[in-house]
This record gives C-alpha cells, structure tokens and sequence, in this order.
C-alpha cells in the first residue's frame, strides 16, 4: 500500500486509465486512485487521506474550481493540481486566487504529471509540521464536542457553498423549521408548504409508477431562480432556492452533502 494517495479527477474514462496505467511507474510508495465527477471524488477523499489531487476543470456539472472548494473544506492539507484545455491568463488567475497547487495545459505529456506530482509531495513533506503527541480520549472528545456540527452551522455552511438565496428545513406539513439566507418570514412560510404540498404529491406519482419509495429530490426551474428540494428522511425536507446563473450540479451535491449530515441530528 502506497505512502502517497493520488486522485485523478476526470470524466473522460479515456484520459483517466492512461493516466492510472502511465503513473503506476512513480514507485511503491505512490498509489493512485481514479473519480469520473465530483461526488466520487468527495468519496474518495472522505474514505482516505489523499495527498494530491490532479482534476480537469471543466466537466459536466461542475468545475475543479467547485472541485477544490469542497476538497479545502473537507481536507484543508490535501493539494490540488488543476488541468484543463482552456489555459487563459484568467483561468491562471482563478486558480491561484484558489490556491492551487499547480496548473497543467491539455494536451499534456505524462512525464510532465509525472513531475507536477513528485515536486508537489516533495513540497508538502518539506512544509509538513512535526506530528504532534497523541491526545488522550478526553481531550479528544472535547476537542470533537467543540466542533460537532449543528442544524444551524450546516443550513449556513450551505447558504454559502451553494451560493444560495436562502434555504429552508421544512416538516411534512409544511412548516418551515429552519430558515437560513434571504427571505421574507411569510414568504418562507408560503414556500415551505407548496414546497411540502408539491412534493406528497410527486411521491405519490413515483409509487404509481412502480417504484418502492418516494422520490427523494425534485426541482423546479423558473426565469431568475431555481428551487430544489431533497428529502433529510420520511418527515423532513431539505429546499434550496438559488440563482439560474448557479450550475445546479454543484447546488445538488452540496444539497445531498447537508441531507446526509443532517439525519442523524433530526
């Protein structure tokens, strides 16, 4: 097992097995793991400690823009290389603005991946700080209690990655829980129950055709925003309203990221 995790991001399935099968040379102490989208990758990351990730900047969906900031966020040590075949001096800019760690024009040459990827883990052990001692298991459990997240802390932190006009926890009868973002009291109780209304009424349509559960998520797309709902479990929904100019790929996975962290706090 390699010292060293690797993680190509990419969604065409054609440049991520050469590039898996042209790195495996690198030597034993590197191992390299592969993602077609964004969703995979977050997986991959918060399965194991990845080292460097190496991503393509446009892909359907998403950007490796949104790609970093959901790997900053998740873990802040981790570098990230970003590719991309639009190699403009703004593009430069943003993902420096970002802090990425690297910056890869396609067409590439894999010895020059090959080198990114060895001079970026020789920075990281050059800057990494001496390990600490291990903390006992009280020390650690308050160090975890002074961090856990809350309903409030998860309905902000996705106000801000999705980039949101406001988002709202709502119950089965249509009673806006929470509400975080930039919305009027009785407009957000309006929503919230044609929000809830709206969706009784599509899990009805998905056992009528066949299925053996309710929809999970739906959305409606309108002129200047978007709305987009994920049920939390069988009695809690999850709405997000955003902007069109937003991509709604990247408002879906941080929206699906929050449902998941909230159910067990509901």
């Amino acid at each position: 097992m390699g010292e060293t995790h690797v993680l190509i991001v990419d969604d065409d399935e054609s440049i991520l097995r050469m590039l898996e099968y042209s790195l495996q040379n690198l030597g034993p102490e590197f191992e390299i793991f592969t993602a077609k989208d964004m969703t995979n990758a977050v997986s991959e990351i918060e399965k194991r400690r990845i080292d460097l990730v190496i991503t393509d900047y446009m892909m359907p969906g998403m950007t490796g823009v949104d790609l970093a900031r959901a790997v900053h966020r998740i873990s802040p040590d981790t570098q990230i290389v970003l590719m991309t075949a639009y190699g403009t001096s703004k593009l430069r800019d943003t993902s420096t603005h970002m802090g990425f760690d690297g910056f890869i024009d396609k067409p590439f040459d894999v010895d020059q991946v090959r080198e990114i990827i060895l001079d970026t883990i020789k920075q990281v052990k050059l800057n990494a700080p001496p390990t600490p001692p291990l903390a006992n298991e009280a020390a650690t459990q308050l160090a975890f209690s002074k961090t856990a997240p809350t309903v409030n802390g998860l309905l902000e932190q996705l106000l801000i990655n999705a980039g949101a006009r406001a988002v709202l926890l709502i119950n089965a009868a249509g009673d806006p829980l929470k509400i975080v973002g930039h919305i009027e009291q009785n407009q957000a109780k309006t929503v919230a129950s044609l929000v809830a209304t709206s969706f009784s009424q599509s899990s009805e349509l998905s056992l009528l055709l066949g299925n053996k559960s309710s929809f999970r998520s739906g959305s409606y797309e309108g002129d200047s925003h978007n709305i987009y709902i994920c049920s939390v479990n069988e009695s809690t929904l999850l709405g997000v309203i955003f902007d069109v100019k937003l991509r709604p790929g990247v408002v879906w996975f941080y929206t699906k990221q929050t449902a998941a962290s909230l159910l067990p706090l509901l």
